[in-house]
């Protein structure tokens, strides 16, 4: 029961993190969204919700298998994995290094990481970091 408790309260903090960090427009928010033609080959707004939403759970559940206590701040685990994403995303960045990068990164959420969970830690963000 508790197990069930926990992976229910995970997923609704998934979304309402989703929900304050998207600056989506959401349908019916303006006139204008009546008269634009729907695009017929790209994804819903739905599927990309969706998709975002399914991509924080699926990183706090890695970062959960990697150390438990990364995720105990899931507000401050998001926010240290987009810092780490935007470092990834670098042109300059030096894979080899990434995992200390993370490391320092997530120190706040966990002290004593090793440069292992470290790389498992850059392993978790970038399968998500678009």
């Amino acid at each position: 029961m508790r197990s069930v408790i926990t992976r229910t309260a995970l997923g609704c903090l998934a979304l309402g993190v989703a929900l304050t960090l998207s600056s989506c427009d959401f349908p019916g928010g303006s006139k204008s969204d009546a008269k634009k033609p729907a695009a017929t080959a790209a994804p819903s707004e739905d599927d990309n919700w969706d998709q975002a939403v399914d991509a924080e759970i699926t990183m706090l559940g890695a970062l959960k298998d990697i150390d438990p206590h990364l995720i105990d701040d899931q507000q401050k685990a998001i926010d240290a994995a987009a810092e780490l994403c935007k470092e990834i995303q670098k042109p300059s960045s030096d894979s080899a290094g990434l995992g200390q990068v993370a490391v320092s990164k997530f120190a706040e959420l966990k002290s004593g990481l090793t440069p292992q969970q470290g790389d498992r830690i850059v392993t978790a963000v970038k399968a998500n970091c678009k």
